[in-house]
């Protein structure tokens, strides 16, 4: 089990500046693709046009492949969760432990820069996803540490390497496959935590707590 909280952010920082590094990402398990992106259409900083991106189509997305958190022993991780932007017809959202964070359109739109940081105890695959909400041929989910609904192989989930610390997520929804992977964008960081700061963050900071089985 892996037991993860959103945190208050006044306490994020401050625990963000006394954290070891001691926590990685990595791209793990089968069924990962890869492909060169010529059409996205985000935040021209991501830099991902001309490059090869691995990906995940919904077909192959399982409980057991995805970008995967290593923790050392006796230190917990603050994951944060930036939006970058969206060029897509569809309604879209993220997903971060389970509920929608992100979204690309509406009342609710997100705007570049907003960001989520949770807290997370244990090595393993991130919980977070995509999603759309409309129009109603499209709707459906796909999950970094779980399996897309519908299983479409258009749905792709796209990673991109920064550094250890560090990656790019990119959404193609199901609208076609084109493999442009700009109907939303999020960058995820991640930073150690001794175990001593993350409980006084417990009495200080928790705004939510999610507990999510992988």
């Amino acid at each position: 089990m892996i037991k993860s909280y959103i945190i208050g952010a006044t306490a994020a920082l401050a625990l963000t500046a006394t954290a070891a590094s001691a926590a990685t990402l990595s791209l793990v398990g089968s069924g990962i693709d890869s492909d060169t992106v010529n059409a996205n259409d985000i935040n021209p900083s991501i830099g991902v046009n001309g490059t090869e991106l691995e990906f995940i189509t919904g077909e192959f997305q399982t409980a057991f492949n995805g970008l995967y958190l290593t923790l050392d022993p006796l230190q917990d991780a603050i994951v944060t969760y930036t939006y970058l932007g969206s060029e897509a017809g569809n309604t879209n959202y993220s997903l971060v432990m389970g509920g929608q964070q992100f979204f690309n359109k509406g009342g609710s739109a997100s705007s570049i820069g907003d960001t989520v940081q949770v807290l997370q105890e244990d090595t393993g695959l991130l919980s977070f996803g995509f999603g759309t909400s409309a129009p109603a041929g499209s709707v459906g989910d796909i999950y970094n540490d779980g399996v897309a609904v519908p299983d479409d192989s258009n749905y792709a989930i796209g990673y991109r390497y920064i550094s250890d610390t560090s990656f790019y997520v990119l959404f193609d929804d199901i609208a076609g496959g084109d493999r442009d992977f700009d109907d939303i964008a999020m960058r995820v960081d991640v930073a150690a935590v001794p175990l001593p700061a993350g409980g006084l963050l417990l009495l200080s900071g928790v705004a939510q707590i999610h507990n999510v089985n992988l």
